[in-house]
């Protein structure tokens, strides 16, 4: 883990601390979860938050500034104020830097309270948050006269951080002693060839480190990443030069959509194409029928940490619910059957699997699979938060009498929900199969 820099302010006494780093807690203990965090990370102190959502600060290296001093975690504090929902604030420290935070259902996010010399930095770090969370509330104190650092000075900061018990020189030394005195009167059991046991890793910690390692190759397009497509797609000419618009197709590709139009020639040639064509666009020909152009539009992505996933019974309580709405403005919309995240099982010394620990719940994906009139997709837009998408293909057609599921311009798109899974100690809490609902939500 890199040192990242911080700032303690203090006033009346009171030492607040910004720019910890914040890791996301999937499932319980979060004391336990929270010091063997700190102490593989070799931090120095550490402080947890909690609300629907869960996540721990940890600090590393000797703060001088408040040697002696309880100290509070700025971050924390903001938390405490913002139980429910995304509020995210940004906030002018001394020095001319800014301060960016963001809490989602009462927990610190990830990749915030971070101090930024420049705003810049802060303005890439925001977008990305806007788009993970549509509905996130801003509290600028730069526009505003919100008074942010002054509510965290007034209000009571919560828990102090706690400060991780490493072992000192003369510990070591005496640890030294004693490991020696261990190893001669064991030199009979070391003779014989026999090794004295590795201190196995604690439980939680490992798989919430290799939940941490799989959910690394995947990632959230959210609301954003589907408003960028359907923004590009309605830039799209559908007759152009001379030419009409019969298909388009996009993939999902190194963080970007790239998508091909297809063109079919009407009364128009070559040059009228190339004259009427888009900057962006690179141009191919079928050589006497048809024309194809290419583009490609960034993605906007969040990590599965910085989306706040839900259990899949939230999901089959809120999003099928949602679903069920809309599902008459669709020809097919499926949600799938879950399946776990591909991961590696942890393994101890022996290199034996180390059994889950009822606290870890695994996250687990659902394919998706639709076909609707371009404009339905609208209507799916807000529901989008926890998916990602791989493929969409578009087909122009003529209509005479179009209606609610006929158009001229219709789509089928392939992509993925992420969920957490439900606890499998509550069979009440369990949800398996397809997200079924009326009107046929896992289905056709």
């Amino acid at each position: 883990m890199q040192v990242r820099p911080c700032e303690i302010i203090q006033r009346n006494g009171k030492s607040l601390v910004f720019g910890m780093e914040w890791f996301p807690i999937l499932g319980e203990n979060l004391e336990q979860h929270a010091g063997a965090l700190a102490r593989r990370h070799k931090a120095s102190h550490w402080v947890g938050t909690s609300g629907a959502a869960a996540s721990v600060g940890l600090l590393r290296g000797t703060v001088q500034a408040a040697r002696g001093r309880p100290m509070y975690s700025a971050a924390a504090a903001f938390a405490a104020l913002h139980p429910v929902g995304t509020v995210v604030a940004i906030v002018p420290i001394p020095g001319g830097r800014l301060w960016l935070v963001a809490v989602h259902e009462g927990a610190v996010m990830a990749r915030t309270d971070e101090i930024h010399d420049t705003a810049e930095t802060l303005q890439a770090i925001l977008n990305l948050l806007t788009e993970a969370h549509p509905g996130l509330q801003l509290l600028d104190d730069r526009r505003s006269s919100w008074g942010l650092l002054d509510t965290l000075f007034e209000q009571d900061p919560g828990k102090p951080l706690v400060r991780c018990r490493h072992l000192s020189g003369r510990s070591v030394a005496l640890t030294m002693c004693c490991a020696g005195l261990a190893l001669w009167m064991g030199r009979g059991v070391l003779y014989a060839g026999e090794q004295a046991p590795a201190q196995e890793p604690d439980a939680h910690s490992a798989w919430q480190a290799a939940l941490a390692t799989a959910a690394e190759g995947h990632v959230l397009h959210g609301v954003g990443g589907l408003k960028s497509l359907l923004d590009t797609l309605m830039e799209q000419p559908v007759h152009l030069g001379g030419w009409a618009l019969r298909k388009i197709e996009c993939h999902v590709r190194a963080g970007q959509w790239r998508c091909q139009s297809r063109y079919q020639r009407e009364d128009g040639d070559n040059q009228s194409f190339m004259r009427k064509a888009l900057p962006a666009w690179e141009l191919t020909f079928d050589p006497l029928e048809g024309a194809g152009a290419l583009w490609a539009v960034p993605v906007p992505t969040a990590t599965l940490a910085m989306g706040g996933l839900r259990r899949a019974s939230q999901n089959q309580a809120e999003l099928v619910s949602a679903l069920q709405s809309i599902r008459p403005a669709f020809m097919q919309l499926r949600v799938e059957t879950a399946v776990p995240l591909s991961m590696s099982v942890p393994r101890d010394s022996r290199q034996q699997e180390i059994p889950r620990p009822p606290s870890i719940r695994l996250i687990q994906k659902r394919a998706i699979r639709l076909q609707a009139p371009l404009r339905s997709l609208a209507l799916l837009l807000p529901e989008t938060r926890h998916m990602s998408w791989d493929k969409l293909e578009l087909e122009v057609s003529q209509l005479s009498n179009p209606g609610l599921l006929n158009s001229a311009l219709s789509v089928s798109m392939w992509g993925v929900l992420y969920e957490l899974e439900d606890d499998a100690t509550n069979p009440s809490d369990t949800v398996r199969g397809p997200m079924r609902a009326r009107h046929g939500t896992g289905g056709s």
